[in-house]
């Protein structure tokens, strides 16, 4: 059977069939899709309108459909380590910082909203964990920013370019974060600290492995 038969043996209306591999791949390739966003809108609500289509073909393939119902956020998990991402330390530590974050500053939110931090949080959190031996220099905190930006993890307010030499340009931090690293209580967040403080003390400047899991550590 050819790609576009397949395609047509679905319970989908003539337009999804079009749309359906573009939003797929698309799904893919950037891991999110945001309700609130304004450029994923109209492909989030074709995944939440053929859900169990779209769910069909990514378990075909060998992913997972997740969506955070709060936040209304669809993400597409491998479930084979083949396509999951690797990042560098710095990247993955900054993941974990964002996610203690969010975790912080959500206990004083609703569960629909979320968290701003600044820059001068991020990096003092940065420290606590890592030692000011391994603080990063101006341009090392821009390109992970970006790169978590980059990831639907992050957005500057009002649409501000990241400046890391102010410590109170301010962050909005996505409901993504939680999903990404999806830890549900203390004690596993305290387990991911303790992995990478030991991750930073063993340092050699490899790439380390950050697992888009959705099992607690």
């Amino acid at each position: 059977m050819d790609e576009t038969a397949l395609i047509d043996s679905l319970d989908l209306p003539n337009r999804a069939r079009h749309d359906l591999p573009r939003v797929v791949n698309r799904l893919l390739g950037e891991t999110f899709l945001h309700q609130d966003v304004e450029t994923d809108k109209d492909d989030y609500y074709f995944v939440h309108r053929h859900r169990g289509v779209v769910e069909q073909v990514l378990n075909a393939a060998g992913f997972e459909l997740l969506h955070d119902d709060y936040h209304r956020i669809f993400q597409a998990v491998s479930q084979f380590s083949y396509c999951r991402a690797r990042y560098k330390l710095d990247e993955s530590l900054m993941i974990v910082i964002l996610r203690k974050l969010y975790e912080d500053h959500a206990e004083r939110l609703s569960l629909a909203n979320d968290p701003v931090v600044t820059v001068g949080e991020v990096r003092d959190e940065y420290r606590a964990i890592t030692g000011r031996q391994r603080d990063l220099g101006i341009g090392q905190y821009e390109d992970a920013l970006r790169k978590m930006r980059s990831l639907g993890l992050i957005e500057t307010l009002d649409g501000r370019t990241i400046d890391v030499r102010d410590s109170e340009t301010r962050l909005r931090l996505r409901g993504s974060v939680r999903m990404i690293l999806p830890v549900k209580t203390a004690e596993a967040m305290e387990a991911w600290l303790r992995k990478y403080r030991k991750a930073v003390e063993e340092c050699t400047g490899e790439e380390d492995q950050f697992v888009q899991t959705t099992e607690e550590s």
